[in-house]
């Protein structure tokens, strides 16, 4: 069932990726972008349950890198504030991604975590499926709409069609300025 909604989805984002880029074309955004944003760390799953609580936020800066109409790197540095024990965490992550208004790709990224207690560890490299779209605002500048999948493993990635868990899904808002 859930494999079906996927490819729903899918379908209707690629059409609307051509309407997308459409717009882009004539709106002078390419090349090299500085953005901000927020990433909202609760599951898919747990939206319908869940009030908004700011301590799930962490927030993005990043640069994004259009090689070319298709290709780009998106690089981001993600801060989480301090909860409980831990006083912050600080997570660089880059991703390789696919594809014009409508976009996918994967990511790896690493966090480092600082406690209360002055201890600070980065924890193992974690890797991510990344999708979403870019919506055009005004000149040179866009909004990014991103749904993030965690995987613990890179071998993962070839069960998420197979072992779609929803539990795995988080959402983000950047905005970016071309330059």
């Amino acid at each position: 069932m859930k494999q079906r909604y996927l490819v729903v989805l899918l379908i209707v984002s690629v059409v609307a990726s051509g309407e997308v880029w459409a717009a882009f074309k004539g709106s002078g955004v390419s090349g090299t972008a500085i953005g901000i944003g927020a990433h909202y760390h609760v599951a898919l799953s747990e939206l319908e349950d869940t009030d908004f609580d700011d301590n799930y936020l962490s927030y993005l800066i990043g640069l994004k890198f259009k090689l070319n109409n298709l290709w780009t790197i998106d690089t981001a540095l993600e801060y989480y504030p301090s909860e409980e024990d831990i006083s912050y965490i600080l997570s660089p992550r880059v991703s390789l991604l696919y594809g014009s208004g409508f976009y996918f790709g994967t990511g790896i990224e690493k966090k480092y975590v600082k406690l209360e207690s002055g201890e600070s560890d980065w924890n193992d490299e974690t890797y991510l499926v990344q999708a979403g779209f870019e919506f055009p605002l005004a000149k040179n500048n866009a909004l990014n709409i991103d749904a993030y999948y965690g995987l613990e493993e890179l071998s993962d990635m070839s069960d998420i069609i197979s072992d779609f868990d929803s539990d795995h899904l988080t959402f983000g808002l950047r905005f970016y300025h071309y330059f």
